[in-house]
């Protein structure tokens, strides 16, 4: 399996493009920084209007999946046998929440029908189709930390199946003060158990990462060659950059994570689901230099029950 990368975009709290956060992570930022990802940019493509009943996370998806296409060279207005994935840890969070809040407050009947038509899970994936005009099909898989490997496996299967010459593909998880207020409470638990070895200490954040994908070279930036998932405490034990640099994200050991080779991510967008996406694109940005001395990277993701592993090759190594 090969998935040519012909575009790519992203953006969270390190700012907005694939350079910035290649920028920070190779910097190693640890200060604090703001969860909330800049999301100004979509009046570049949409007037207001036509957004006004778009929640925070369609509008994440929405951008992140513009500034891809203007990467990729693609028409806003129209993408044939084209089709759309997204991949996300706790999906449409707000709206779910809202739409829970309104029958306690106003019982079945008289619950908001925005705020449940929002909490669909594939609600952003189909404003994303929608709105660039993408004729193809649109799913979303919501695995936790999963998410993006399990993603890229569904569109791969798309390209190299002949259901589409292209997929949109992204990764996205928003901010709330309700996540990040949990997220606080069981760090606290953990701790106070002895079982928070491993796991991430800093604040829950946000970002989205997209890419242009394709089953043939063209004009490729980019090459994803291999992506793996394994369940069981044995995906625990591959925490060593091996032969090329490697980023680590999600519950990984203080050792592992400041290893020689290894970068870690997290220290720039938070603890956020889809970091492995945000990982791929950093990665990308890096193989792309000239000055580079590697023509690969891994990105690999340790969750609670489920690894994943993403091989980022350069297009001509």
């Amino acid at each position: 399996m090969t998935l040519f990368v012909e575009g790519f975009a992203c953006l969270g709290s390190f700012g907005t493009g694939a350079q910035c956060l290649a920028d920070a992570v190779r910097a190693g930022r640890t200060e604090s920084f703001t969860q909330l990802a800049d999301i100004s940019r979509l009046s570049d493509f949409f007037p207001a209007r036509a957004l006004r009943q778009c929640d925070r996370f369609s509008r994440l998806a929405l951008l992140g999946a513009c500034l891809a296409a203007e990467d990729a060279g693609l028409s806003h207005t129209g993408t044939d046998n084209c089709g759309v994935v997204l991949a996300t840890g706790y999906g449409s969070a707000v709206p779910t929440f809202d739409f829970l809040d309104s029958i306690l407050e106003h019982g079945e009947q008289m619950a908001s029908p925005l705020a449940f038509s929002l909490s669909v899970h594939n609600i952003p994936a189909a404003i994303v189709s929608k709105t660039l005009r993408v004729q193809g099909p649109c799913a979303t898989v919501c695995q936790f930390e999963s998410a993006a490997a399990s993603g890229l496996m569904l569109a791969s299967q798309w390209l190299y199946g002949g259901r589409v010459d292209r997929v949109i593909f992204g990764a996205v998880d928003e901010y709330t003060e309700l996540l990040a207020s949990v997220t606080r409470r069981l760090a606290r638990l953990r701790e106070a158990e002895g079982t928070g070895e491993g796991r991430r200490s800093l604040p829950l954040g946000e970002g989205a990462a997209f890419f242009i994908l394709s089953r043939e070279e063209k004009k490729s930036v980019g090459r994803i060659t291999a992506v793996s998932l394994q369940s069981g405490p044995s995906c625990r034990e591959k925490t060593a950059p091996d032969d090329c640099p490697c980023f680590l994200s999600g519950a990984t050991s203080f050792e592992a994570r400041n290893r020689p080779g290894v970068f870690d991510g997290s220290k720039v967008y938070g603890n956020i689901p889809v970091a492995a996406a945000l990982d791929c694109a950093a990665a990308l940005v890096m193989l792309q230099k000239e000055d580079a001395a590697f023509s690969r990277c891994r990105c690999r993701n340790y969750g609670p029950y489920v690894c994943s592993e993403i091989v980022i090759e350069k297009t001509r190594p």
